[in-house]
Order: structure tokens, then C-alpha cells, then sequence
């Protein structure tokens, strides 16, 4: 066979195990998997050359862009069953750990010939994106250190909603070169580490196809693995329940339940501030620990009048006030910051909202203010969230 000249993008797709379950990301725009290795020279006195390298626990990173249609993404992050999502939202401080596998399609038949998986990757940070002539887009970042390239062998995610302790793998795993058998088993949102025999709480083993656990099942159990599936196991991406994407006339901004009219884009940025723990005698990462979240963003108007800068500072549209400055002050009771996707697709008002963006309060930390000849004035806040909130809904907020 002639070797392939590339690997289109139709050929590659990415799998997002999360606490909850596994799933085949849809809308998917970019992705990237990273990894260095921190390097050390070591010389020595009376050696011209160096004496080799000290290596430290590599990092490996995991970006990905798709277009922002629902709450399938972050369900999957968060652990939450998409089809039965919280009614009072989730708050992006829940984002936690996930693993990661890149699919790469054999260029003859439907099947895999390369995985590339991530494990127990943290996510670090987040960016929401809506524009009045572009799509809506979530972007993520997450990290971790363990990532390895599969050739031939696929990576295999089984999911486990009945049993208590013990399970049957769906396929023979095949064990990796550092001697684990599989690569991650989570157990009701928490990844276990792997024993030989007899494990104990928060331990699991592996005998033939027979998991172990030391803790009992309450909701589901996933074990991701390496193996070697009978038949080709490719299948396309492909989910008809959403959008193929929304585009900034589908986008409704308000703030304090006001509408605002002439936004031209609005951008929410948030990061998780996890920092790495790291225990001797590990070669890899025990994890991350998340700290209070970091909320910001930019909102970008046509500037018409003073209401908007008003409302933001004031908490009213019309306040009274005639002289405004950015900094001084505070909004007493804080300014919510609600955005609203709407289905494209729905044409009979109301129209139905399929994902909601809340910030309870918003402060303004900056503004900036544009004129260019032939063009329209714009007016720029950049705003934090003042207590680090940011909530998702699946449709309305409740």
C-alpha cells in the first residue's frame, strides 16, 4: 500500500471522557495536543560535553475550538447527562478532569489506525466568543502529563452502569509498557490508581477482562484501554440534534434583564487557576488542585448615548447622573451579564433559547473608546466577574 500523502480533517476526531461518560465531540473546529519533556543539562568538572540530561515531568496540553451550539461540550466536562441538565445551571468551577483521544481513520477502510491519548487532564481555562457577523465559538485548554501514541491498537472506552465492584471489559486490554493494564478508570467522577491484587479504596485491578474495584459503583464506572477490537470500528461524527452553528443575529445580550442594543461582539475568558501536585516517587502528575476562578471578558458596543455606561455603573439606564468614570465606585447591588443562544433554526416567536451564559455581577475594570474616519464610533468594558461566577443553562435561564 502507498503511503498516504496526508490526514484530512474528515479523517480525524476527538473523544472527550469525562466524569460522567464518553463523547464523540461534535462541531469540533480545532484541536491541538502538545507535549514537552523540561530538560536539564548536566555537566560535570574535567567533561567538555555534557553528561546527559536531567528530565522533569513532561506537560502535556490539549486546546480545542468548536462552535458553540448547546451545552453537549461542557456536559461532558462537568459530568452532567446533557438530556437531563441541571435546571439551575452549572458553574464553570465544576469543569474538572477529563481524558482526551484523538482518532485518526485508516485512509482505505473504516477503521482506526492511530489513537492518541491524554489522561486525567485538568482544564485550565476557557473562552467564549460572539460577534455580529461570525459564529459563536468555545474554546478550552487543559492540562496534564501523561499522553501516549497508539499505532494499530485502539483506545477503547467501556462505560459501567450496573455491578458494584466488579465488571467485564468489552475487549482484552493490552497492557502498557510502564505495566498498568489500563490507562484510566474512573469511578463515579473519581479516577482510581491501579493495584496488582486485593484493591483498597480508590484502587482498582485488573485480572484478564475482570475490573476490580475497591470502592463500590453508585452511578457508573468508565475504563479506558488499550486493545485490539475484532472489525473496523471507525464511525463518523455525527449529531443532527443541534445547530451546525449560531450566528451573532442569534445571540441576545442583556444586562440587568435589559436588553442592549448595537453589541458587536462580547467575549468571556475564564481560568480555573489549578496548580500542579506533584509527590515524589511519581512520574507523572497526582493532579491538580483548582483554586477560585478568574472571570473576565470584553464587551464592544457602537456607542449611540450614555445608557449603557450608565447601567453598568449605575444600575440604571437613566440614573440621574450626568458625569460617569470608570473605577470609581461600585454597583450596589452588582449588574448581572446574561447571554442567550437562539436557535437558528426556530422561526415562531419566542424563539427558543438552547443555551443561556449567566454572570451574576460584572464590573467594569477598563473601557476604552474608538473614532476612525468612514467608520462608526465603538465603545469598549472590559469586565470582571466580581466574585468569579459564571453559569451555564441548558435553554432559559430558570
Amino acid at each position: 500500500m502507498a503511503k498516504r500523502l496526508a490526514i484530512p480533517s474528515k479523517e480525524s476526531q476527538l473523544k472527550i471522557v469525562g466524569p460522567a461518560n464518553s463523547f464523540k465531540a461534535s462541531r469540533i473546529q480545532r484541536t491541538t495536543l502538545n507535549k514537552d519533556i523540561p530538560s536539564r543539562d548536566v555537566d560535570e568538572l574535567g567533561n567538555p560535553l555534557h553528561a546527559g540530561q536531567s528530565k522533569g515531568i513532561p506537560n502535556a496540553t490539549l486546546t480545542f475550538s468548536a462552535m458553540d451550539v448547546g451545552i453537549k461540550v461542557i456536559s461532558a466536562l462537568v459530568g452532567e447527562d446533557p438530556d437531563a441538565f441541571p435546571a439551575g445551571g452549572v458553574d464553570i468551577a465544576a469543569l474538572g478532569e477529563a481524558d482526551a483521544i484523538v482518532y485518526i481513520k485508516d485512509a482505505e477502510v473504516d477503521d482506526y489506525v492511530k489513537s492518541i491519548h491524554s489522561r486525567r487532564l485538568q482544564v485550565q481555562n476557557f473562552s467564549f466568543s460572539y460577534s455580529v457577523d461570525g459564529d459563536s465559538t468555545e474554546d478550552y485548554t487543559l492540562i496534564g502529563s501523561e499522553q501516549r501514541i497508539f499505532k494499530t491498537n485502539d483506545v477503547v472506552v467501556d462505560r459501567f452502569t450496573t455491578g458494584t465492584t466488579t465488571f467485564v471489559l468489552n475487549d482484552t486490554p493490552v497492557q502498557l509498557n510502564n505495566g498498568r493494564k489500563l490507562l484510566s478508570v474512573i469511578l463515579d467522577g473519581e479516577y482510581l490508581v491501579e493495584v496488582d491484587s486485593a484493591p483498597a479504596t480508590g484502587e482498582y485491578s485488573v485480572s484478564g477482562t475482570t475490573l476490580t474495584t475497591g470502592d463500590a459503583r453508585t452511578a457508573q464506572v468508565l475504563a479506558v484501554y488499550q486493545a485490539a477490537p475484532a472489525g473496523n470500528n471507525w464511525a463518523d461524527v455525527d449529531d443532527s440534534t443541534m445547530p451546525a452553528a449560531i450566528q451573532g443575529k442569534d445571540v441576545a445580550v442583556e444586562i440587568l434583564a435589559i436588553g442592549i442594543p448595537r453589541v458587536q461582539s462580547v467575549t468571556i475568558n475564564g481560568n480555573l487557576n489549578p496548580q500542579a501536585v506533584n509527590e515524589l516517587g511519581n512520574r507523572g502528575r497526582a493532579g491538580y488542585q483548582t483554586q477560585v476562578p478568574t472571570v473576565e471578558g470584553t464587551l464592544t458596543v457602537l456607542d449611540t448615548d450614555t445608557e449603557l455606561i450608565d447601567l453598568l455603573l449605575n444600575g440604571s439606564t437613566d440614573s440621574g447622573a450626568t458625569e460617569f468614570e470608570t473605577g470609581i465606585g461600585c454597583v450596589v447591588s452588582g449588574v448581572p451579564l446574561e447571554i442567550q443562544l437562539l436557535d437558528p433554526c426556530d422561526v415562531v416567536s419566542p424563539l427558543n433559547i438552547l443555551k443561556t451564559i449567566y454572570i451574576p455581577e460584572i464590573e467594569i475594570v477598563g473601557d476604552s473608546y474608538t473614532l476612525n474616519v468612514g467608520n462608526n464610533a465603538v465603545q469598549a468594558f472590559n469586565f470582571k466577574s466580581s466574585d468569579g461566577q459564571c453559569r451555564i443553562y441548558s435553554g432559559a435561564r430558570s
